[in-house]
């Protein structure tokens, strides 16, 4: 099968791209000019040889579609985003990116007729804990954004319903929660290099709001998750939340020490509010999906991916 993935020399997109070369897909990775990206550390050189990379911009619908005509593209996974704190300063670029990108990947599918589309929306729709009555957040919770990219996400959610029920482009949106391991340059997950990235190669690492729990998913499970999407029959539900382990900064911290007996973190008691404890019960029914990667053995493959690029002994 032929697949486009937007963002797939990025951090979630480049293990998506691992995962349908392994299957034996052919995939073009869209993404935008960058020094820098996830693939470099993420696929092996034969894998990035057979990976069809083609620079390009989601707002751009006419070279989007040209690219799914070129190359034939039976499937869009679309992962291309710009980040939580990347939207804060510079709003009308991120409601271009976010909302008008994710829309143009909407309208190709329904102008080419490719039979499904999986994009990437986010838990940060949902805004803060104390905006809710529930103990755990059912995947129908309404939307409570706090910040432009949660507000961008909402506006995609709406616009994925608005194109299923007016055009019946098929579509399956995932809320990704705090995606961390090997291979993340950028984004809000980046405070996982505090407990895990700096500790693993010797350096020291200083642990905030430590006292609530974080949603953890491991890559491999979030490119699972997608690859599963792409292929499975029509969906009831059109965006899934998504739940990982559920650990506090400050119990990773311990799993790391286990590991890496002396390593240097400092901890600070803080709160933020914003612990959820997410159902992802529809998504199990719905796709049979469910997380295969503990926080322990992903804390694991991080630290020896690091130690080994490094030079340094790995950890049992």
């Amino acid at each position: 099968m032929n697949y486009l993935v937007t963002g797939g020399t990025g951090f979630i997109g480049s293990y998506i791209v691992r995962r349908l070369l392994a299957e034996g897909h052919t995939v073009v990775a869209h993404h935008s000019h960058s020094s820098e990206t996830s693939a470099q550390q993420v696929l092996t050189p034969d894998e990035l040889s057979r990976t069809n990379v083609v620079q390009g911009d989601v707002t751009d619908l006419d070279q989007l579609i040209h690219v799914c005509k070129e190359y034939k593209v039976e499937r869009l996974i679309h992962m291309a985003s710009m980040l939580a704190a990347e939207t804060t300063g510079k709003p009308p670029l991120a409601v271009k990116v976010n909302c008008v990108g994710t829309t143009n990947i909407f309208e190709a599918a329904r102008q080419l007729n490719i039979p499904r589309v999986v994009w990437a929306s986010s838990v940060a729709v949902f805004g803060v804990a104390a905006d809710y009555p529930y103990e755990v957040l059912p995947n129908d919770a309404p939307h409570h954004p706090k910040s432009i990219y949660g507000a961008c996400k909402v506006l995609c959610e709406f616009m994925a319903n608005h194109y299923f029920s007016e055009h019946g482009v098929d579509s399956i949106g995932l809320r990704f929660p705090v995606v961390y391991g090997p291979g993340r340059i950028r984004g809000g997950g980046m405070f996982a290099n505090e407990v895990i990235n700096k500790p693993a190669i010797g350096e020291k690492g200083n642990v905030t709001y430590c006292d609530e729990p974080i949603n953890w998913l491991y890559p491999d499970d979030a490119a699972r998750c997608a690859v599963i999407a792409s292929q499975a029959p029509r969906t009831q539900t059109r965006v899934f939340t998504m739940s990982g382990d559920l650990r506090t900064l400050d119990q990773v911290a311990d799993i790391t020490r286990s590991l890496i007996p002396g390593a240097d973190i400092t901890v600070n008691p803080k709160k933020t509010g914003k612990t959820f404890k997410f159902d992802a019960s529809q998504l199990e029914r719905e796709l049979g999906f469910r997380p295969e990667w503990s926080i322990e053995a992903g804390v694991k493959e991080t630290i020896n991916y690091l130690r080994r690029k490094a030079g340094l002994p790995l950890v049992g």
